[in-house]
């Protein structure tokens, strides 16, 4: 092997005769270096958009949610004690759903209503990490984020609250661009309707029913969809409104980090525990299709992004048949003096893996090198689009190992055809018109 190493290296170094084949394998390198780099930092970006997204989605929904067929539980301590005996769960909490209308002194916006439990719901949702603005002002701590959850039934006068505005309302923690598009703060008063909650009027018309509310909070989760549409108020102030008496809507559940993934058993199990008319549904098979693009975005930005690296394969092919044809009398000579065919091959392996792995080492420090300089510096990006203040980046081993593998899989590839053309040389031939 040291021979044909030696005549590999030997044709690869830089010649002025062979000036133009040197810079075909300089151009091989770098195609192979930038498609390296550019795969491992686009998708190290992508995990962390997929993870950003997963924790968002972890962190503000339960793992598993029980439900009724009959509309609502009308036992729910019953139901909260059943999930929480079930194997992989760890913390459960009743919760009231409804789909509202809010109106303010300045807007209107449709909006999502729930009930929670302020000392139940933390230990399954990350709602109180989520408060970012209080009657007080910002609140300093975990403890103050608390405080705001524990007094949202009777919040106490917000700062910015008119001297004159004493009537006690129950109080709503608003999602930060649904507090925008009313364009209320902490202290403000806003108006709950819901359109068929007032009964039957005349000729059958339904009467809405129209509760004051006064916000006591704010919340901001990085996730448009809930900042645009969620609100949260206590539990019996959600069922007063909806006038479902002491039921609920149905049971979040909170699993152990080692079941996590296992969602879909853990759900079945405490449905078998629970009977009919309960049911549940848990977040893997409701997020099933955004992860499933977002599994698909990734593979075909690969797929794409590796095309640079066929491309340099194909530099490589065309490198080494050039070097064939200019390096035909040098391969009859080596044939002539008994090299074998298959030395022949291995010497053109040699060199297209030599360029290979040249420019997969070099893409691969390059763009672990890029992504910590993204991790360091913090790429700024607009919260108004993205939800994120910077562009996250997760570096994943399996997804380099991925790329550095297939780069020189395709490189060594490249080598097969020109090394057995190089091989089946005949020497006669090579030294015909010498």
């Amino acid at each position: 092997m040291r021979f044909e190493f030696l005549v590999a290296w030997s044709h690869l170094r830089s010649r002025r005769q062979d000036a133009g084949v040197s810079l075909i394998a300089i151009l091989s390198v770098l195609g192979i270096t930038l498609g390296v780099q550019m795969l491992i930092i686009v998708l190290a970006v992508m995990q962390g958009f997929e993870g950003d997204l997963r924790d968002k989605i972890l962190g503000f929904n339960a793992h598993v949610v029980v439900l009724s067929y009959e509309g609502s539980i009308a036992d729910p301590d019953a139901a909260v004690k059943v999930v929480k005996e079930t194997p992989g769960v760890i913390a459960a909490s009743p919760f009231v759903y409804s789909e509202v209308m809010m109106r303010s002194q300045f807007a209107t916006a449709g909006a999502v209503l729930k009930g929670v439990d302020p000392l139940l719901t933390p230990t399954v949702t990350d709602i109180v990490s989520s408060i970012k603005t209080g009657s007080l002002g910002t609140p300093s701590g975990k403890e103050e984020r608390q405080h705001i959850l524990d007094t949202l039934h009777d919040p106490p006068p917000a700062l910015a609250q008119d001297l004159g505005d004493t009537e006690h309302f129950p109080g709503i923690l608003l999602g930060s661009e649904l507090a925008d598009s009313l364009k209320v703060y902490p202290g403000d008063k806003i108006y709950v309707i819901n359109p068929v909650g007032g009964g039957v009027g005349a000729f059958g018309v339904p009467i809405a029913k129209t509760t004051t509310f006064r916000v006591a909070g704010i919340f901001y989760t990085g996730f448009y969809e809930y900042d645009t549409k969620w609100s949260y108020v206590t539990i019996p102030d959600a069922q007063s409104f909806t006038e479902i008496g002491n039921s609920v809507t149905a049971i979040e559940a909170r699993l152990s980090n080692d079941r996590v993934y296992d969602a879909p058993n853990v759900a079945a199990d405490a449905e078998a525990r629970l009977g009919y008319p309960f049911y549940t549904k848990n977040w893997l098979t409701v997020n099933a299709s955004l992860f499933s693009a977002l599994k698909l975005e990734k593979y075909v930005m690969g797929l794409i992004l590796a095309q640079i690296i066929t491309v340099a394969g194909v530099g490589i092919v065309t490198n080494l048949i050039v070097m064939v044809i200019t390096r035909a009398r040098e391969i009859a000579i080596l044939k002539a003096i008994g090299a074998t065919d298959r030395m022949i091959r291995t010497v053109f392996v040699l060199e297209g893996s030599i360029v290979g792995v040249v420019g997969t080492v070099l893409g691969t420090v390059l763009g672990l090198l890029g992504c910590a300089f993204l991790q360091r510096y913090k790429f700024p990006l607009d919260t108004n689009v993205y939800y994120l203040d910077s562009l996250p980046v997760v570096v994943e081993p399996i997804n380099v190992v991925a790329v550095v593998v297939g780069s020189l899989l395709i490189s060594f590839a490249a080598t097969i055809y020109p090394a057995w053309k190089a091989s089946r040389l005949d020497p006669v031939e090579g030294l015909r018109y010498e």
